[in-house]
This record gives structure tokens, C-alpha cells and sequence, in this order.
């Protein structure tokens, strides 16, 4: 398990290596952060922690190497860092950790030119966390296997309005991303409504649940179709394109990307993550996300006919539930 304080304390020790003069320090920092030199001072007393968002941007413009403050010390190994957040009663750890993630995607999607990419088998978690039930479905799925929790039937079930309202601010800030786009596979809603089929079947979705999580998803594809026909959010105006994938997928890829931050993202564990800065994993990541989008066919905007044929077929599979 990574030592926090460790690396907090090799970040902070790298930044003063960087800036020695006490005063200079205090201008940089206000200067990169955007805040008041106050608000510089209590850092760099340690009063207030860097929050990860801030450390990123410091790094960037500084040179400093996240990667190497966590020890990575061979050009053998490609670091990454596995996020393994409690969901089934998150301590204040966890609840400091999804926060922070949250901060990062506001930070990012305040730049110019920020942008999401992710190709997979599975619905992304920014589009459809708004969504009650099916926010609760993920939650049971990764209950039933996580050793932090036990297995229990849906209805027993209960996420936090603490932890709803951090998801839905970061669904927010996805939608003020420069630009978004997403692969996926074609079979992406006959994988996950033939796994609520066998949890209903072992009586782990009883069948009033099972008519709230179909209900959200029927919603849930009226308003992607809506989304698909204009290309672009309403709330923020900004672009968004999906592909429908000609072959199927193994693993969900994705990338955050703007002028101060590369970030590679593996999900794991189906709701935790794997993250990387590393540059040359970005690129691979990338490459594998663009080789897949030629696989592909685009029906935000364009393809209508193969959109509403999509569509289509998707509300006939649900409706099986």
C-alpha cells in the first residue's frame, strides 16, 4: 500500500529544491495556483495540504517527476498507482480520495483544450452516475466481489448523499470538458442487462428493483439518444462523440488530457482505477483508443440511420428485463 505521507513529504522536499528563496516560493506559488499569497503562505507552512490537482499542476509547470517521488527507479517499470476506494461505507479516507478526483476533473476542465477519451465494454460511470438505480446497481455489483464489503441483495443497497453529490459534481465538470469522446463496444447494453438478469434470477434483485434499475435505463438511453442526435451537451454546449465499435472490447481505456496533465486510466475492480502519468504509457494509451475508434462507426451527430437502428435494438434488449 502506497505511504501518503511519504509522498507528500518527497513533493514537498522536491519543491523546495526546485524554489529555495522563501519569497519566490510564496509568488510561484500564487502565480501557478491562481491564489492569493495568503493562501501560499498556509501551504507552505503546512497548514493546508496541496490538494493532488495542485501538486499536478505545480509538477508540470516545475519539471518535477510525480513518478519518481514514488519511487520508481527503473526503466524497466512503467509506474501506475491503483486506487482502491472503499464504496460500501467509505471511511473519510476514501471520502478525501473521491473528492480529490473530483477537484482534479474541475481543475482540468477549466483549460482550454481539455479532453476525455475512453473506449470499453462498459457504460461510463460520468454519463450514468445521474441515475439513481443504476448508480446503486454498480454499487451492489461491486459489492458482491470486493473484500472490503459482503455480498448482499440490491435493496440493501444505500449510497450515501454525501458520496451521490460528489459523483454528480464530477459528472458536472465532465460536461465542461473541451471535448469528450467514447468507444464502445457494440454490445455494451446486452452485457450489462444480461448481468441483472442473473442477479434477479439468484434472487439478488427482487422484482420491484428490478423494475426501477429497467426504468432508469430506458431513461437513461432516451436521453444518450438525444445526446447522440445533437453531439454535444446542453448543459455547457461542449462536443461529445460516440463510436459503435465493429469488434468487441477486453479491456476499458481512457485518457484525461489538457495542457498541464496526461493521464492514462485502466479501470480495475469495476469501480476503482488504475492510474498513470507516465508519458510514454499515455501515448500507448492513446494509440490503443485511436485504433479502436477505426474500428469503429461514429453516430453522435452523423450515421443516423445506424443510430436509430442502435437505439432501437438497445430498448428491445432492455425491455427483456
Amino acid at each position: 500500500m502506497t505511504d501518503t505521507s511519504f509522498f507528500y513529504k518527497e513533493f514537498m522536499s522536491a519543491l523546495h529544491n526546485k524554489i529555495s528563496n522563501r519569497g519566490a516560493f510564496a509568488n510561484a506559488i500564487s502565480d501557478m495556483l491562481v491564489i492569493d499569497k495568503d493562501a501560499a503562505y498556509r501551504r507552505i507552512r503546512g497548514e493546508v495540504s496541496f490538494s493532488f490537482s495542485e501538486m499536478c499542476i505545480i509538477a508540470k509547470h516545475l519539471g518535477i517527476s510525480l513518478d519518481q517521488i514514488a519511487a520508481i527507479d527503473t526503466i524497466f517499470k512503467k509506474p501506475s498507482q491503483i486506487n482502491l476506494n472503499r464504496y460500501y461505507n467509505p471511511t473519510e479516507v476514501d471520502y478525501k480520495m473521491f473528492s480529490g478526483y473530483v477537484d482534479l476533473l474541475k481543475t482540468i476542465s477549466e483549460e482550454p483544450n481539455s479532453m476525455i477519451m475512453e473506449s470499453g465494454n462498459m457504460l461510463p460511470y460520468a454519463l450514468y452516475y445521474n441515475y439513481d438505480y443504476l448508480t446503486q446497481y454498480a454499487f451492489f455489483k461491486w459489492n458482491l466481489s470486493s473484500s472490503y464489503a459482503r455480498a448482499i441483495p440490491f435493496h440493501e443497497i444505500h449510497v450515501s448523499d454525501r458520496l451521490r453529490n460528489i459523483q454528480k459534481e464530477g459528472c458536472r465538470y465532465v460536461k465542461n470538458f473541451n471535448s469528450t469522446l467514447f468507444v464502445w463496444d457494440s454490445l455494451i447494453f446486452q452485457y450489462f442487462v444480461t448481468n441483472v438478469k442473473y442477479y434477479a434470477t439468484v434472487k439478488l434483485i427482487n422484482t420491484e428493483d428490478l423494475s426501477l434499475i429497467k426504468n432508469d435505463l430506458l431513461l437513461f438511453i432516451d436521453n444518450l439518444e438525444m445526446l447522440t442526435i445533437k453531439g454535444h451537451f446542453e448543459e455547457t454546449g461542449k462536443e461529445i462523440s460516440i463510436y459503435l465499435s465493429d469488434t468487441h472490447f477486453d479491456t476499458n481505456y481512457a485518457i484525461i488530457k489538457s495542457k498541464n496533465l496526461a493521464i492514462s486510466i485502466f479501470k480495475v475492480f469495476l469501480l476503482n482505477s488504475s492510474i498513470s502519468f507516465d508519458s510514454e504509457v499515455f501515448d500507448e494509451t492513446c494509440a490503443w483508443i485511436y485504433s479502436m475508434q477505426k474500428t469503429s462507426t461514429l453516430i453522435s451527430v452523423s450515421g443516423e440511420k445506424l443510430r436509430t437502428t442502435f437505439f432501437e435494438k438497445q430498448r428491445q434488449i432492455i425491455n427483456t428485463l
